[in-house]
């Protein structure tokens, strides 16, 4: 019984060696998986939106933001936008009084921020809420009599928004919207264009559309 004992012995050992040697392989995955999901959850994210005209007055917008991981909550950056010389729906959102003159975006710059508030369809929508302050500065100008007459204004901005991401099988590409009121804040309210007055609105509609790139 010894002899027997003693021969099933000498097997244990390398069959326990054998399986150990198998098992490294496994083991040697599943940190490896754990290590680069860990990882990515670090690695920050660069969203960059584009904006095409928008009811703000802007011919053209660009947001810039930076996020902990490509699926955080929390985006925080820069923004900026710029326009022509217009009559249009954005120029009558921003004046009262839009119709004797053109009215120009020379440039708006400021922060902007987003919190996205939920992730429906595995990652593909994505609703958020988003805050943008910074300042813009108008220039008006009369359609006859004087054309070469300019009146300028600059003024800060408060923007509060409601919006949703669009991101097909939340990869890098997708559609962003946004909606909200804005507010004005400044000592000058109004622009002379010849002999009309245009008011500048101290609550105003924003809406747009964006391209997202998310690197």
């Amino acid at each position: 019984m010894r002899v027997e004992a003693s021969r099933s012995m000498r097997w244990v050992k390398p069959v326990a060696v054998v399986a150990a040697l198998a098992a490294v392989p496994a083991v040697a995955q599943d940190v490896g998986v754990s290590s680069t999901g860990q990882e990515q959850q670090r690695r920050g994210a660069f969203l960059l939106e584009l904006q095409p005209p928008a009811l703000d007055g802007s011919l053209y917008g660009v947001r810039a933001e930076v996020a902990p991981s490509r699926d955080s909550r929390l985006a925080f950056g820069l923004m900026g936008r710029a326009g022509g010389w217009n009559r249009s729906l954005g120029a009558k959102a921003r004046f009262s009084g839009v119709g004797a003159g053109d009215v120009k975006l020379n440039f708006g710059v400021g922060m902007d921020s987003r919190y996205t508030l939920a992730f429906l369809a595995d990652g593909t929508v994505r609703p958020f809420v988003g805050m943008s302050v910074g300042l813009e500065e108008f220039v008006a100008r009369p359609t006859a009599g004087v054309p070469d007459r300019k009146d300028y204004t600059t003024t800060a901005f408060l923007e509060p928004t409601l919006g949703v991401m669009w991101r097909p099988g939340a990869g890098r590409v997708g559609l962003s919207a946004r909606a909200g009121p804005g507010f004005t804040f400044t000592d000058v309210r109004e622009l002379q264009v010849g002999s009309s007055t245009l008011g500048l609105r101290t609550v105003y509609p924003t809406a747009s559309l964006g391209l997202l790139v998310v690197l």
